[in-house]
């Protein structure tokens, strides 16, 4: 296995000085093409994706703007959604701009299509070829492109760079492993990430990957964490209610039985606790009824049109865009994507809407914020149904819960760097 990692890397690095890495890139995406074209039209066949849906893969996009253009891309509904407070400043700040959101899946892009944002035109991302980014380049008058966290495509960043558009990496992250990965081709990580004007990253670490993988001293500026800017929305249930409730928040497949058995063991202890399972990806929600349902729970689903007031042991929200409520009425919330090797989701929200916060061990996406968490001892992490059980027992203690949550607002206050972020970013499009 040694022998043969050694051998790959002898061959990468050969090929590397040899020829252009973008131009194998180029030829290795242009052969894989067809393979990708087909995979999306299955897609289509068997209803997935529209043939819209399709045609945006390619750059052929409905109703494109006219005038000056600001694009932004996020991959997901996670960067998306933390980078509203962004989306909506800077439509205040360019009234005459129109703003270009790309993503990468349906979900998001309906997510924020209900937004109801009449300055946002959405669409899908196009897959990464030269001449689709080249031509859709030509049609806009781009004011400057503005990448969400990562998705670092490279021939998307060259195409967008070869027009002139100033480009800005914001909440800029990347792990140690990815690092690792973007390292073995060096000559391409530093074609790719010279590219950026602006990079406020998401914490030190990834400030000094990124400047490791070619990234200019000169582009740093303010560090912002997206997700620290979420705001609540204003009504959170009463005290003595909430304790009666705990959240499994954005949940991953290989999470929800261990949270279910958890749910199992503490109803032992309190017959009238209720849990809210929230899956990351809603359309797994029938999928969690069954598995509730065989550990003998009583459960109701949102998709279904059940309300929370429905009687249930367990409450499955699977729909997108209501987790605000579901934060709301729990006073106990467990951090799904840290029982699996996900990295973990965000700790920002639960404590903004001042739930006490339970993990897992796999913290990678968000390390920082959760030692500042560890250290005031703000957070517990636990990873077996019974270790999830007793935890969230003892929450239900105002006492316990009260002492938690007060110690996490004081490791994550909040600290409002988004004026400073669109301050800099008006003045990269200026210069």
């Amino acid at each position: 296995m040694r022998v043969s990692r050694l051998r790959a890397r002898a061959e990468i690095t050969f090929w590397e000085g040899h020829l252009s890495p973008m131009l194998l890139y180029r030829c290795l995406i242009t052969l894989l093409t067809p393979v990708l074209l087909v995979a999306l039209f299955i897609r289509v066949l068997r209803k997935v994706e529209s043939l819209q849906d399709f045609r945006e893969r390619l750059g052929m996009w409905k109703n494109l703007p006219s005038g000056d253009v600001i694009w932004i891309h996020g991959a997901s509904n996670g960067e998306l959604s933390a980078a509203r407070p962004l989306i909506d400043g800077l439509c205040t700040q360019n009234p005459d701009a129109r703003l270009l959101v790309t993503c990468n899946s349906i979900s998001a892009k309906n997510m924020v299509r209900a937004w109801g944002r009449s300055q946002l035109n959405v669409y899908l991302a196009p897959i990464d070829l030269g001449w689709v980014y080249g031509r859709l380049l030509r049609k806009l008058s781009l004011r400057n492109f503005i990448l969400i966290e990562a998705d670092f495509w490279p021939n998307r960043m060259r195409a967008i760079a070869a027009a002139r558009a100033p480009i800005a990496l914001i909440g800029g992250r990347i792990s140690k492993s990815s690092s690792r990965r973007w390292r073995r081709f060096t000559k391409l990580s530093m074609e790719i990430f010279q590219t950026f004007d602006l990079i406020c990253p998401q914490d030190q670490e990834s400030a000094m990957r990124l400047s490791k993988l070619g990234a200019s001293d000169s582009a740093f500026g303010a560090e912002i964490s997206l997700k620290s800017l979420f705001q609540a929305k204003p009504y959170i249930a009463d005290d003595e209610s909430r304790l009666s409730v705990w959240l499994a928040a954005s949940t991953h497949e290989g999470e929800d039985g261990t949270l279910l058995r958890a749910h199992l063991e503490a109803l032992k202890s309190d017959p009238t606790l209720r849990m809210i399972l929230a899956p990351r990806h809603p359309k797994r929600g029938a999928n969690l009824a069954k598995l509730a349902e065989t550990l003998g729970l009583s459960v109701t689903q949102r998709s279904l049109g059940a309300e929370f007031d429905s009687p249930s042991q367990v409450y499955i929200a699977d729909t997108l865009g209501e987790m605000a409520q579901w934060y709301s009425l729990a006073g106990t919330c467990f951090v799904g994507g840290s029982l699996v090797a996900k990295g973990g989701h965000t700790p920002f929200e639960p404590v903004v809407y001042d739930c006490a916060i339970l993990h897992g061990p796999h913290l990678e996406n968000f390390a920082v914020p959760y030692a500042a968490l560890a250290k005031h001892e703000a957070a517990m992490m636990c990873t077996t149904p019974e270790e999830i059980a007793c935890n969230v027992i003892s929450l239900r203690n105002l006492e316990a819960s009260n002492k938690m949550r007060s110690a996490a607002h004081v490791a994550l206050p909040q600290i409002d760097t988004l004026d400073v972020v669109l301050t800099t970013l008006s003045q990269m499009s200026k210069n």
